[in-house]
């Protein structure tokens, strides 16, 4: 594995690609001014569920808070208090209308019962870091959902690092499909563990196919 390509050290290659450029993306917010929080505020955020913040995390808030603020994670970006939606109330919180598509993914949540916080990027398709278990690295997976034919949900991202490092485009990815990087040499071996864990395997799952799992 090379370090420099997950985790704080990763991130550390976002912040200098965003402090000096800014986004290359019109999905994600402007960072006119970074609202960095200091070491012991971090110290004592916990996720919801008390456990410790991953390794990125806690990286990207010691640069800014206020992104994520805006992202809709908290509301204080002195104070952060992580919100507590489960996947459906996300969903339609992301989306933005409550129609029978969206109302859907809350079935999800029989197989995938963590918190999850929302993030940027995509139309039909949304991201969002799911909050269950963490990898090898400590970091948590960023799923995508999708609701252009039935509602689909994947593992996207092996981590805050790596969806991070791609929005500001420092590392060159094929996303051919969604689930694409389960065949990265540097991050499959991440994704193939969260596959395992959210139970949602290495393609991800439509609607109809919550039904065997029953």
């Amino acid at each position: 594995m090379n370090e420099n390509m997950h985790g704080a050290a990763l991130i550390d290659r976002v912040i200098d690609r965003v402090g000096q450029q800014g986004w290359p993306t019109a999905d994600a917010p402007d960072l006119c001014e970074p609202v960095p929080l200091a070491p012991e505020v971090i110290d004592r955020l916990r996720l919801p569920g008390g456990r410790a913040l991953p390794p990125s995390l806690r990286r990207w808030l010691a640069y800014d808070s206020s992104w994520l603020a805006e992202v809709g994670w908290y509301e204080d970006a002195g104070e952060p208090v992580f919100g507590d939606r489960g996947l459906g109330a996300t969903a339609e919180w992301m989306y933005g209308c409550g129609g029978v598509m969206t109302g859907m993914f809350a079935d999800f949540e029989k197989l995938l019962p963590a918190v999850c916080l929302p993030l940027v990027g995509g139309s039909d398709s949304r991201r969002l870091l799911y909050l269950g278990e963490p990898d090898s690295t400590g970091e948590y997976p960023v799923l995508v959902t999708d609701i252009d034919d039935l509602p689909y949900v994947a593992v996207m991202y092996p981590g805050l690092d790596v969806y991070l490092a791609d929005l500001a485009e420092v590392i060159d990815l094929d996303h051919d499909t969604y689930t694409s990087l389960a065949d990265h040499p540097e991050y499959g071996p991440r994704m193939r563990e969260h596959a395992e864990n959210t139970g949602l395997g290495p393609d991800g799952l439509e609607f109809h196919e919550l039904d065997w799992l029953d």
